[in-house]
């Protein structure tokens, strides 16, 4: 996996999870703008993970399936954090959008770790 990418990915994920986290806190529902942040960082994420599982044939890592767990199912939550947040425009949408981005952020630096990781 390319780390600065990694590293951008997850500094993505916590601002949106921060973001959203204050939309949530002042009342307000969620917007366009933090719709569209969602979908770019899905985008960021696909991209991730297509190119950890490229490179993961010349990797020597310790645990390759969880690895390769963690690439696909990182792709599920803010999907549906999306769609969840598209039913209820309230605040309670963006305090789900919060909460997937924060998962977004918190698996990529999951990857990270278990890319790092000594190889067997």
């Amino acid at each position: 996996m390319i780390g600065p990418f990694a590293y951008s990915v997850l500094i993505a994920g916590l601002l949106l999870a921060g973001w959203a986290g204050i939309w949530a806190w002042m009342d307000k529902p969620t917007g366009e703008a933090l719709m569209i942040a969602v979908i770019i960082l899905e985008v960021a994420l696909v991209v991730q993970s297509a190119l950890a599982l490229l490179r993961l044939g010349s990797a020597h890592l310790a645990e390759p399936v969880t690895f390769i767990a963690y690439a696909a199912g990182i792709l599920a939550p803010l999907p549906f954090g999306f769609q969840l947040a598209r039913i209820e425009r309230t605040k309670w949408g963006s305090l789900t959008l919060a909460s997937t981005a924060l998962v977004a952020a918190v698996m990529t630096l999951r990857l990270l770790q278990i890319w790092r990781a000594p190889g067997a």
